[in-house]
């Protein structure tokens, strides 16, 4: 087997047997933190719907027909691949399910949401499914903001504030939403899940860059107008704890839902969150770039 590639991502240094393109731009180091095992012995026993499977100090979840997971003590990602599975399939699910389970075993906050940045301060948009997160974070790009992350990302709450680890160089947007932004040369490629979703560079980004500096949580919500509502005490933490957490089922079955909160409650303590309500409208994404940008500078 080849040597392994040495990644320095979320904070933590990896050595995998499996090629992650998708973090080229964090490529370097050397692996101690965290170990990525392609194996060939023998598949476990388990199938997609067992769900996510505790044994002791593992966690295993399988993707019928792609492969088999166990995350063992935060530090071990071993991969045991279907014998059909192709090399982007397997990226997927490590370093997603995967890597969010291994940030739940070593007590992170891995929250999921987009995020960009300008001046030196980043800004998450979270919400669920289907509000928009990847098309608001592209709005901001062409607006000449900077990509940290497109779903995944490792948040710390620190005495000098709230920190988000850089985390993708790639973002996912659907075909009309490239169109709308002119960015048809920038995809790389089709989704894994959806036939008009597509993965593209970002125009500018801090794949590989020390922690940034997490200045605002906005958390989407449909509306007929460009709407921004400031949330304090428990409407905060229940917006914030709805549009961030990934994998709430992984998160259930490794009963780490009251450390998540914790964690999330001195998030919000150190960084103001608000509502942000914009109608699903494309031709609107400039003036939500020029309305987000106003009401930081306030």
């Amino acid at each position: 087997m080849a040597a392994p590639r040495h990644y320095f991502h979320s904070g933590l240094a990896v050595a995998s047997d499996l090629a992650l393109p998708e973090w080229q731009d964090f490529a370097g180091g050397e692996g101690g933190d965290v170990r990525i095992i392609l194996s060939d012995a023998s598949m476990p026993g388990c199938s997609e719907a067992d769900g996510t499977i505790i044994e002791g100090d593992v966690i295993r979840f399988a993707i019928d027909g792609t492969g088999v997971w166990e995350i063992a003590g935060g530090h071990t990602i071993r991969i045991y691949p279907d014998a059909h599975a192709q090399e982007f399939e397997l990226r997927l699910f490590t370093l997603g399910s995967a890597w969010g389970a291994l940030g739940y075993k070593r007590g992170l906050a891995m929250w999921h949401g987009s995020v960009v940045e300008k001046d030196g301060q980043a800004i998450m948009f979270c919400g669920g499914a289907g509000l928009g997160k990847s098309t608001t974070a592209a709005a901001m790009l062409a607006w000449g903001w900077a990509l940290v992350s497109d779903d995944l990302s490792r948040i710390d709450a620190q005495s000098e504030g709230t920190r988000v680890h850089p985390a993708s160089a790639r973002i996912k947007l659907w075909r009309n939403a490239i169109e709308a932004f002119g960015w048809e040369e920038r995809i790389i490629q089709r989704d894994y899940f959806r036939d008009d979703k597509f993965h593209l560079s970002a125009p500018d980004h801090h794949g590989g860059a020390t922690p940034l500096p997490l200045a605002a949580i906005f958390v989407l919500a449909e509306g007929d107008r460009i709407d921004i509502e400031r949330l304090d005490g428990h409407r905060a933490m229940q917006a914030v704890l709805a549009g961030t957490v990934y994998r709430p089922e992984m998160l259930e079955a490794l009963n780490g839902w009251v450390k998540q909160a914790h964690m999330a409650a001195q998030i919000v303590a150190l960084t103001p969150v608000y509502t942000l309500r914009r109608p699903r409208d494309l031709s609107a994404l400039g003036e939500l770039a020029q309305t987000v940008e106003d009401h930081l500078s306030e």
